[in-house]
């Protein structure tokens, strides 16, 4: 059996392209035992085999460059534990990350599927509603510009690393009084419903209490509101109520899934009280 390999000998010992070695050669990671002068063809020694082996390990568990080279300065059995249990640190935080991931895309599916399936959207029930807490920060929107300015600085307040894409937790705040004068657009503001409180600005929380609350789907923009909130309004009148809070728009489909206006869909809550006798 030869000690001496050409470059594609070497590298289908380990699966790997020829082009990988050649670029482990220019960076100085792993150097070939011989290069043929007139030539200019590599080769390597079976003795490197192992070498070879731990770069791929390495490589597989995220390392970069760098961190291998470090890996390979002056090893010794401290040194290469202390790199792997950092590694190992960084994985675990990784799949952390992962299954959060996978669990916020498993829950938006399931939202719009069930969302989708919907049929009466326009019919007005009661729900009984538990409390929430949301990002606010209480800044009146007026127009398209508006709304895309504090979204951003909405999600860059949420310390999570899930997107929120696809999900029902932005919405628009409208105040009980602006509703009462029938300014339904007068005074939106933007929310998002958080679930995890560390590292977010308390000045920026707000509860959003528990209670009874009467709730419509409609589909359309964000201005669209003004038809389906009087259509609410006076059901809340004629089933004895009235209003006992801010009223919350919910996105529950946006255009983040769809180009499509007629796709759009929000839900409207308004707190309510029965009327007292």
């Amino acid at each position: 059996m030869k000690d001496k390999l050409s470059i594609g000998e070497f590298a289908k010992l380990r699966n790997l392209t020829t082009e990988t070695l050649r670029h482990y050669d220019r960076i100085g990671l792993l150097k070939p035992i011989k290069v043929d002068p007139k030539t200019g063809y590599r080769y390597y020694s079976i003795l490197q085999y192992e070498e070879l082996g731990t770069i791929k390990e390495l490589r597989e568990l995220g390392m970069s460059i760098d961190e291998i080279k470090k890996y390979f300065d002056n090893r010794n059995l401290e040194q290469s534990v202390n790199i792997l249990r950092d590694k190992h640190e960084e994985l675990k935080n990784r799949i952390k990350e992962l299954q959060q991931l996978e669990e916020s895309i498993d829950e938006k599916i399931k939202h719009l599927e069930e969302i989708s399936k919907e049929m009466n959207f326009e019919d007005i029930v009661i729900k009984g509603i538990k409390e929430r807490e949301i990002i606010t920060f209480d800044k009146s929107i007026k127009n398209e510009i508006d709304l895309s300015y504090i979204c951003l600085k909405l999600e860059n307040e949420l310390k999570e690393i899930a997107p929120i894409v696809a999900s029902n937790r932005y919405g628009a705040i409208i105040k009980q009084k602006d509703i009462e004068l029938n300014n339904y657009i007068e005074s939106l503001s933007m929310f998002i419903f958080i679930r995890d409180r560390d590292n977010i600005d308390e000045n920026h929380i707000k509860k959003i209490p528990k209670g009874t609350y009467a709730c419509m789907y409609y589909k359309g923009s964000i201005w669209d509101i003004g038809n389906s909130l009087k259509k609410m309004l006076e059901y809340i009148e004629e089933q004895g109520y009235t209003v006992c809070g801010d009223a919350l728009q919910i996105s529950q489909i946006d255009i983040s899934v769809t180009d499509k206006k007629e796709e759009v869909l929000y839900e409207i809550q308004i707190p309510i009280e029965r009327n007292l006798i």
